[in-house]
This record gives C-alpha cells, structure tokens and sequence, in this order.
C-alpha cells in the first residue's frame, strides 16, 4: 500500500468516526433519569441474557448470548457483549442513551463500532468450518440497538427491540431483532 491509498484510507476512517460521533451525540439529548441508585430506575450494573430472533416469526436464532449493560445517572449507557458471532475484537464495547418512556418502561439506543470484516461461517454453505463459531459474517461499520425495556421488578427486566449493521460508508447491510432478560448485578 502506498502512501496515497493509506492517505485515502485513513481519511475514510476518519469520516466514519466523526458521523458515528455525531450520531451518538445527537441521540443523547432528551435524557431523563431517576434518582441513582432507585429501584424504580435502570442506573446500575445488569446481566443480560440476549436472544436473537426471526423479526417474522420471533422465533430464536441460535443460543443466546451474555451481555453486561450499564446504565448510568444521566441517561448513558455502555454495555460489553459476549457474542461468539464476532470475532475476537472485532466489536468494540456499546455505548448510548437511555430515556424513561412512561411507568416501568424505558427505550435503549446504543452504538458499538465493528473493526474490521469476517466472513460469513454458516453450516450448510461453502467453506463451513465447524471448528469455528456460527457467524453470519460482519462487515467493518458500526452496529445500533435498540430496544424498549420493561421493569418487572427493582432487580429484573426484559427487552424486546431491533438491531441494525452499518458498513464504514453508511450502507445498511443487515437488520434484525433481538429480545432479553435481564437481571440487576450487586
């Protein structure tokens, strides 16, 4: 690679930063947080159990997975996930907002940045290795979700909402849905 390309490329990268900067900072407006350390609210460490699903059917697609989200006074969030979808620092760590929609009910958005590409590892398709993990493969860009979440008590929730994948030039590549149980961690 010379200089030229490496310049270009550096460039591109850039701009992607800045749009998912901008993107992460305009939906953080309009917070509204409870109290810290209320029962009533989010604010504080959760586990997190995420299942994939069939948008159509709400049928799970695969096991689910683990995730730690951390809701934090303020309205900001970061989570980790535990995926094996993605390779190993692929995914960088979520973070977002969130804002209480009414009652026990609350709406999550988060971005994580997907560093760089792998392809897909599907049973049933060419080149399927079974050694490795299922993955549908990822493109480098960035991720959102978001989801709704509902408070059945101070300690647990569940959530229900979407995800979508982002190519580092904004091209929308893949949808989904997803939903979770989640339990506060002390």
């Amino acid at each position: 690679m010379n200089w030229t390309t490496s310049k270009a490329l550096a460039g591109g990268r850039v701009a992607a930063v800045v749009t998912l900067t901008g993107v992460l900072f305009t939906t953080a407006g309009g917070s509204t947080a409870i109290a810290s350390g209320s029962r009533e609210g989010l604010e504080g460490a959760w586990a997190v159990q995420v299942t994939l699903r069939d948008c159509v059917t709400n049928a799970a697609l695969g096991a689910p997975f683990n995730s730690l989200v951390s809701f934090h006074d303020g309205g900001t969030l970061s989570e980790s996930a535990g995926s094996l979808a993605f390779a190993a620092g692929q995914r960088s760590p979520g973070h977002g907002t969130w804002t209480r929609e009414g009652g026990h009910t609350f709406l999550q958005r988060m971005i994580a940045l997907i560093v760089f590409d792998t392809p897909a590892n599907l049973p049933g398709t060419p080149g399927f290795n079974p050694s490795l993990p299922v993955s549908p493969g990822f493109f480098a860009g960035w991720q959102t979700v978001t989801h709704t979440v509902r408070l059945s008590d101070g300690d647990h929730a569940t959530s229900a909402g979407t995800n979508a994948f982002y190519k580092s030039d904004g091209t929308l590549y893949r949808t989904g849905c997803s939903t979770a149980v989640e339990q506060r961690f002390e």
